[in-house]
C-alpha cells in the first residue's frame, strides 16, 4: 500500500512459479540489508504464537513473509532488490493508542500517519533502512501482538475485561 508499481517492481522474489526459502534473503541480499531481515525475521518468529508465511501476495507484492498469529495478521515483510520494508494494519483503535503513547517511534508513527485508510484499518508501510527502525519495528510488534492476545476471547487478560 501507498507505494508505486515502480516500487513493488523490484521485489527480489518475482516469479510466481518459484517459492523463496524462508531464510533466502540471508545470503541473497546485500550483507546489511541480509542482517536486517534475518533480525526482524528472527525476532517475529522469537514471539509467543506468532508463525511465518512465504506467500505470493499477486502481481503487487508478489512474494512475501507473513506473519500471523492464528487468522490475525501481524505483518508482512517485503524483500526488494538491495533492501527490506515491512506493511502492517492497524486498526482505528489501534492507532489512537499507538500515537498516544509518548515514547512510540519517529518510524513507526510517520508511517502510521501515512497510511492508506480501508474501512476500519490502516495499511502502514515502512522501509527497515538501519538496526533503530528494525528494532522500533519489533517493539511494535511486540506491542501490537499484546493487544491481539488480548482481544482473543481466550485470553485471560480479556475474561478479566469483560468482567469489570
Amino acid at each position: 500500500m501507498g507505494r508505486s508499481a515502480a516500487y513493488w517492481a523490484t521485489n527480489r522474489y518475482s516469479d510466481p512459479r518459484q517459492v523463496p526459502k524462508p531464510s533466502s534473503p540471508y545470503k541473497e541480499l546485500p550483507s546489511p540489508a541480509g542482517g536486517r531481515f534475518r533480525k526482524v525475521r528472527e525476532g517475529l518468529l522469537a514471539l509467543e504464537g506468532v508463525q511465518e508465511q512465504v506467500k505470493y501476495m499477486g502481481v503487487s507484492w508478489r512474494w512475501a513473509w507473513e506473519y500471523h498469529v492464528g487468522h490475525r495478521k501481524l505483518c508482512w515483510l517485503h524483500v526488494m532488490t538491495n533492501s527490506v520494508s515491512a506493511t502492517f494494519t492497524v486498526t482505528t483503535q489501534e492507532e489512537s493508542r499507538l500515537l498516544a503513547l509518548p515514547k512510540l517511534s519517529t518510524a513507526i508513527a510517520a508511517a502510521i500517519r501515512a497510511g492508506q485508510r480501508t474501512g476500519p484499518v490502516t495499511w502502514c508501510w515502512m522501509e527497515l533502512s538501519d538496526q533503530k527502525c528494525v528494532d522500533a519495528f519489533l517493539g511494535f510488534a511486540r506491542r501490537k501482538l499484546d493487544w491481539m492476545l488480548a482481544e482473543s476471547a481466550g485470553s485471560p487478560m480479556a475474561r478479566r475485561s469483560l468482567a469489570v
